[in-house]
């Protein structure tokens, strides 16, 4: 359940720290309406746990809820915009009522389901015990990440610590030390763990990870939900702050030989190095997301064929593509670890049960563990789990590399290979996208937008002005044929010499062989010179007769437009172009 309630929290930071949200709906409407779904999760909570008959109900139900729960959340955030009544300018306490608001949520299906709980080690315990005990659950991984989020939003006005890749690697570096040192003495603290007393079982279990060479920083009783979680866990990277947890209700459930087997599967994570793996599959999204998400979703914006669909909604302040932007990063989160990072979980703890059955010579404890679980907890041998195998699964496999141990090789080279090729896919994809200008990207996309924009008010106001931008940035964009398209338009309400004068550019010297043509372009960049004399003006004229074989006319008319320019040094800032324009012609006037 931790795993879930981790991405569904990163989801809901993300989702109300980037959604474009404008306070449209006066607030009394907005209070109603938050209410009415206040009472509508209430009585479908109430009315769902009714009806879990069984454990296994009751873990679907909650599982069914948490995602009504962040349904609920995304009302808030997209129909009733709550964000919009939280200063931009305050991220970090934008963030922090994010999670306040989304905690809320989970808070109600928590208080229900206190009352309906079905797994026999959990059901006697108080409402505000269990409420507390999920929360407390939440609170080592958060406290790290609010103080590196608050130290940067400090510092951020006289460093500007997060501003590119280097400020990304920073804060990231920040955030994972945090993790990794402060995380678990404050998982020890907030769970209420206490030092493991001195007893045989405790012998056994030190003699045990000394001759396993697994170093801890210390053995503790795990006390979250009064201790009757029936659980155990490994928490730390660095060994001075690595832990390992017991509750007290699976002490009093397993044998001796079924405890120390289920040690022996928390140091099988130490020995395949998981908790290092976790760290540097979140390092690796950020990653990902930088070099290559990010390059993806500009070229996205930059080449959509209909710009004007993406300025639909929002007018102005161009809502959709910034909703697109948090949509995408929201479904690579789900991608990326309800899917990816589950394949890894599920195959690592398979790892981790096997090292049971590798130091131990046998299996047989761990299965008689899991059994014990499954039945006290509800017969829950079958329950699915994205991050874990099912009880029954993970048993038989056991019992088959009991019979064949040629199956523990073959899975962890599994294992190496899917790390060693997942680790390879995203270098390749890092150094691809890599190689993207986002500069360029991002210039071409807002040039795109605009386009839309324009391609909208073209709709309503049809006017030179109109008609003409977009024709320069359709031409900006590469789309020749269209800027000429547009330039027709505008000259047929009102004949501009700038217009014409990009029209015959246009002609004498498109990439599209099928567009130019040189004779039009002469007469239009004749016009625009009658008009207008400009050294842009001539420089096209020259360009003109160029085209139209004519070198000695085209270094005359360079001459004059490189001429011009000099004398205008302030306006005419190419003013090399010009020279090497006229060189360009004139040395081609000279040639045989």
């Amino acid at each position: 359940m931790l795993y879930t309630d981790a991405i569904y929290l990163i989801l809901a930071i993300l989702l109300f720290s980037s959604w474009p949200a404008e306070a449209t709906l006066p607030l009394p409407e907005i209070i109603l309406a938050w209410l009415l779904k206040e009472a509508f999760l209430i009585t479908l909570a109430i009315n769902k746990f009714k009806r879990a008959y069984s454990a296994r109900d009751f873990i679907s139900t909650q599982t069914f809820l948490k995602f009504v729960a962040f349904g609920c959340f995304v009302l808030d955030v997209i129909v009733l915009e709550v964000p919009a009544f939280i200063p931009s300018k305050a991220a970090f306490f934008k963030d922090i009522a994010g999670i306040i608001l989304f905690l809320h949520y989970l808070i109600i299906i928590w208080t229900v389901a206190a009352f309906y709980e079905k797994r026999s080690p959990l059901i006697n315990i108080s409402v505000s015990a269990y409420v507390l005990s999920h929360l407390k659950l939440l609170f080592p991984f958060l406290l790290p990440w609010l103080m590196v989020n608050a130290v940067f939003a400090v510092l951020e006005p006289y460093f500007s610590l997060s501003q590119g890749l280097y400020g990304e690697l920073l804060y990231f570096g920040c955030f994972l030390g945090a993790i990794s040192i402060l995380m678990p003495p404050l998982a020890v603290k907030t769970w209420e763990c206490k030092p493991f007393p001195t007893s045989n079982i405790r012998r056994v279990i030190e003699e045990y990870l000394q001759r396993e060479k697994a170093r801890l920083g210390g053995i503790y009783l795990w006390e979250t939900f009064r201790g009757k979680l029936l659980t155990a866990g490994i928490i730390g990277v660095v060994p001075r702050f690595r832990y390992l947890l017991i509750s007290k209700g699976l002490l009093a459930t397993l044998e001796e030989a079924e405890v120390l087997s289920v040690v022996a599967h928390e140091v099988g994570h130490i020995k395949r190095h998981h908790m290092f793996w976790l760290l540097t599959f979140f390092v690796l999204f950020s990653l990902i997301v930088y070099f290559a998400f990010m390059p993806l979703y500009l070229a996205f914006l930059a080449y959509f064929p209909r710009p004007d669909w993406l300025v639909l909604w929002g007018g102005e302040n161009l809502l959709l593509p910034e909703a697109l932007l948090t949509v995408g990063l929201a479904l690579s989160v789900v991608f990326y670890f309800r899917f990816l990072l589950g394949f890894f979980l599920r195959n690592f703890e398979r790892q981790a049960d096997l090292y049971c059955l590798e130091s131990l010579g046998t299996a047989q404890g761990l299965i008689r563990a899991f059994q014990k679980i499954a039945a006290i907890s509800g017969h829950t041998e079958d329950v699915p789990s994205w991050h874990h195998f099912s009880i029954r699964q993970r048993i038989n496999f056991l019992l088959a590399a009991e019979k064949d141990p040629s199956l523990i090789k073959k899975h962890h080279r599994k294992v190496k290979l899917c790390l060693i090729t997942y680790l390879l896919l995203a270098a390749l994809l890092m150094g691809i996208f890599s190689r993207l200008s986002l500069e360029n990207l991002e210039k071409k996309a807002k040039l795109n937008l605009s386009y839309g924009e324009l391609l909208e008010e073209a709709r309503v106001f049809g006017t030179t002005r109109v008609f003409a931008l977009l024709g320069h940035v359709a031409y900006e964009l590469g789309r020749e044929k269209e800027a000429l398209a547009w330039y027709k338009k505008a000259i047929a309400l009102e004949e501009d010499p700038e217009i014409l004068n990009n029209m015959a550019w246009i002609l004498a010297t498109s990439k599209d062989k099928a567009l130019r043509n040189p004779k039009e372009a002469l007469k239009l960049a004749q016009k625009a010179t009658a008009q207008k004399l400009t050294a842009v003006h001539l420089d096209t004229l020259a360009e003109a007769w160029f085209v139209n074989g004519n070198p000695e006319r085209a270094c005359l008319y360079a001459t004059l437009a490189a001429r011009r320019a000099e004398l205008a040094t302030d306006y005419y800032h190419n003013i090399d172009y010009y020279f090497q324009q006229k060189e360009r012609f004139c040395h081609a006037k000279r040639l045989p």
